[in-house]
């Protein structure tokens, strides 16, 4: 049947493969738009991909974990080639073989660090590594929030853009209605010049938009490169965070931002564990093998070398002191850090409630009465009962109302940006 279908083809079976190819097309068309479109998810996936900032430290991070492989092993040891009690007078001088103290010698020498310090600079190294890794996370979560802060600020100008069009398409026929007025003797001249003003003000608001547009799109092309061009997708919802609030205030060592100092101390406590250390001597093994001319027999030389740290008030005891204060340092500053982090993150909770209930009171009341006046005093002018600088008046306040509601959206993105990348974990995750 279906080979009798293709040699013998029905009237109408042009026209359904033409219908299909179009839709095909349409279909591959209006997947590429869909695929061009630059999500905040997908802005996040370019930036962490490309961002040589984490491949740098990326690099650090390998550095110190190949460092950390030898630091707690022997140091290499020494060889020893030599010549002693080489003659240079007589006729002896500069002979090797004539004199029998001249010698020449070939031995090696191992030096012997205490295990005790073996193993912390064991200690230390491993906590570099976990620093390093500690920054790789610090600087990808901060990078995720620049990234979406940066999606945000052209969301929101791309936002306030299209708003301010609106107020101005509202405020060119409130000014043609003024000049109507006007022209037919019901107005003053003053009235058509408020709302020419107003035109002309919502006019530089928009042009202001469009730099912020413009800005926000370089900006952004810092992490993502061309694809900061592309028409921005969806907002995520910024009423709803990624992490619980207790995840937020709790196990504060675990933040990215705070992980570092337990590595940081880590180290300060094992460089004033080798500080201290430094006052039990290391010791070393030297073996040579020295041959002497034909007449004399070779000879064979065993020394063992011992340190003596005998200056302890000008040499170990200032270094125990120096890594002392490092330590207190440290502990301070992980404290500081601490402090300042807890602090940041119910400012950001305050803020994010507070921009919420704005929101809410502006589209609850502030917004309908706006609106309703406005309606109420166009009525009233239409009737004759008002004058249009009452509507120009009324008109003000509900843009000066609609604008102030944006701008409480925008706050409310901008505290859910700070409080949704403080933890590492996938984007859009909901809190269970």
């Amino acid at each position: 049947m279906f080979a009798h279908a293709i040699a013998h083809p029905g009237p109408a079976r042009p026209q359904r493969v033409a219908a299909a190819v179009l839709a095909l097309v349409a279909l591959i068309g209006s997947s590429t738009v869909a695929a061009q479109v630059l999500t905040l998810a997908e802005a996040l996936r370019l930036a962490v991909r490309d961002a040589p900032s984490l491949v740098a430290q990326d690099a650090a991070l390998r550095s110190a974990r190949e460092a950390s492989l030898g630091a707690a092993e022997l140091p290499d040891p020494k060889l020893i080639v030599g010549i002693e009690n080489l003659p240079t007078e007589s006729s002896e001088r500069f002979s090797f073989t004539r004199d029998f103290m001249t010698m020449r010698k070939i031995g090696v020498m191992q030096e012997f660090p205490a295990g005790e310090k073996r193993e912390l600079r064991g200690e230390r190294a491993a906590a570099e590594v976990r620093k390093e890794g500690a920054v790789l996370a610090v600087a990808e979560t901060n990078l995720r929030r620049d990234v979406a802060l940066a999606w945000i600020e052209c969301w929101i100008a791309e936002r306030q853009w299209a708003l301010l069009k609106d107020l101005e398409r509202e405020a060119q026929l409130t000014s043609s209605a003024a000049q109507a007025s006007l022209a037919g003797g019901k107005g003053q001249a003053s009235d058509s010049l408020a709302a020419r003003q107003a035109l002309a003000q919502v006019a530089d608001r928009i042009l202001e938009a469009r730099r912020a547009i413009d800005r926000s799109r370089t900006q952004m092309a810092r992490w993502v490169g061309t694809a900061a061009t592309q028409p921005l997708g969806d907002a995520p919802d910024f009423t709803r965070l990624a992490h619980k609030h207790e995840s937020l205030l709790a196990n504060l060592e675990g933040h990215p931002h705070l992980a570092m100092y337990g590595p940081m101390q880590a180290m300060a406590d094992a460089e004033l564990k080798l500080a201290e250390a430094a006052k039990r001597p290391d010791w070393s093994l030297e073996v040579t093998y020295a041959q002497r001319g034909a007449a004399y027999t070779n000879m064979l030389s065993i020394d063992v070398r011992i340190d003596l740290p005998i200056f302890e008030a000008k040499r170990q005891n200032p270094a125990i002191s120096a890594k002392l204060a490092a330590v207190e340092q440290v502990r301070a500053q992980a404290e500081d850090a601490k402090r300042a982090h807890l602090a940041e993150i119910r400012a950001w909770l305050t803020d994010w409630h507070a921009a919420l209930e704005r929101v809410k009171r502006f589209e609850a009341e502030q917004m309908p009465l706006a609106r309703e006046r406005a309606d109420v005093t166009l009525a009233a002018y239409r009737g004759g009962k008002a004058e249009i600088a009452l509507v120009l008046d009324a008109r003000r306040n509900e843009v000066e109302t609609r604008l102030a509601h944006f701008q409480a959206s925008a706050d409310t993105a901008r505290a859910w940006a700070q409080l949704n990348f403080i933890l590492p974990g996938p984007f859009g995750k909901e809190p269970s």
